[in-house]
């Protein structure tokens, strides 16, 4: 049920999407309120094995990719929800993978 991924020269590669978005409006449970947090000053950061994403007081935006993502097809196109995209997009180092 999950994706398929896989790691060559540094980038991934998503072999299969899994069956459930991650990237969603709304939950069952919250365990965290990134809304309180954001109204109460604290830096929220989002990291998966696609993308960094920021919790800015308008919703999520992305900040960095992995190296090999594509930005629409692996990570907009895959989110429920509107995704911003900051200006400055980085891509993660390839080290770190």
């Amino acid at each position: 049920a999950g994706a398929k991924l896989s790691l060559a020269d540094g980038a991934i590669r998503i072999d299969q999407e899994g069956k459930v978005k991650k990237i969603v409006e709304e939950v069952e449970h919250i365990s965290f309120s990134g809304k309180r947090a954001v109204a109460q000053g604290q830096d929220i950061t989002y990291v998966t094995e696609r993308c960094v994403m920021k919790l800015t007081p308008d919703g999520l935006m992305v900040t960095e990719l992995a190296p090999g993502i594509d930005l629409e097809r692996d990570v907009l196109g895959q989110a429920d929800t509107p995704l911003a995209v900051a200006n400055d997009l980085k891509v993660t180092p390839s080290p770190l993978y």
